[in-house]
């Protein structure tokens, strides 16, 4: 696994001792320097992300319908949301059949990163963008992957969850989706504040991210009943840092073909 990839989830973990904080999350993501996207990752983990994009730019075969936007979100901070948010995005961009356009929006007004993620600027994004009617062009930023753009969250609302309300990000997204094939939502954890049940009916699916070992059964029921309830429709879920436990000549002896 590359050290980008361990940085990545070590800001994630230390981003969440302070949640209630984003001031304290940007503190801690610039003493670390800035984060740039992995490229590489265990090859198993790759394979899930190829599949997922698989699935996603394929709907008709699982009788799901066009999907264009999806919201990433997990139950409770430090669950690995950002880091799957960003290798999804980077995968569906990185599509050889047909080259797409992606961009990765940061809805976590929480504890926003994807700055720090891609190394761009914060002053001005995804707030300001819904809430005063700027031109969305004005705010998106390229990243150092090809077909990879990210549009920071801006200035962090006082009353988050309202940045999803209105008609006003009814617009933006439908004018965005006639510039990129695919937008990404990276959301603030579903059981800890309201903005993703806010969210969930503006966008076309939803994947909910759970950690092995840490997440409760019972919290993730919840998560899924309520953003079902809010209108939201749940694409899958993604089992983030799962451990196998089986030795490796045990492993090396039930994947033998003979």
């Amino acid at each position: 696994m590359s050290k980008t990839f361990e940085a990545l989830k070590k800001a994630e973990a230390e981003k969440t001792t302070d949640w209630q904080s984003p001031a304290r999350a940007a503190v801690i993501a610039t003493e670390q320097g800035a984060l740039d996207l992995p490229l590489e990752v265990e090859a198993s983990a790759l394979l899930g992300y190829q599949k997922i994009r698989t699935w996603l730019t394929n709907p008709a075969s699982q009788g799901q319908g066009t999907i264009q936007t999806v919201m990433v979100v997990a139950c409770h901070s430090g669950t690995g949301n950002t880091t799957t948010a960003a290798l999804l995005a980077s995968t569906l961009a990185q599509g050889k059949k047909s080259q797409s356009r992606v961009l990765i929006i940061d809805g976590n007004f929480r504890t926003p990163s994807l700055n720090f993620v891609f190394n761009v600027s914060n002053n001005g994004g995804f707030s300001e963008t819904v809430s005063n009617g700027m031109l969305f062009d004005v705010n998106i930023q390229p990243t150092n992957r090809p077909n990879l753009f990210v549009l920071t969250s801006g200035q962090v609302s006082l009353v988050p969850a309202e940045v999803f309300e209105g008609e006003s990000i009814d617009h933006l997204l439908a004018q965005l989706k006639q510039k990129f094939n695919f937008i990404i939502f990276d959301a603030a954890p579903a059981l800890e504040f309201p903005d993703s049940y806010a969210l969930a009916p503006k966008v076309d699916g939803i994947i909910l991210v759970v950690e092995s070992e840490k997440t409760l059964v019972v919290d993730a029921q919840r998560a899924k009943r309520d953003l079902e309830r809010a209108g939201g429709r749940i694409l899958g879920v993604v089992l983030n840092r799962h451990k196998d436990y089986t030795p490796v000549t045990l492993r090396k002896f039930f994947s033998s073909p003979y």
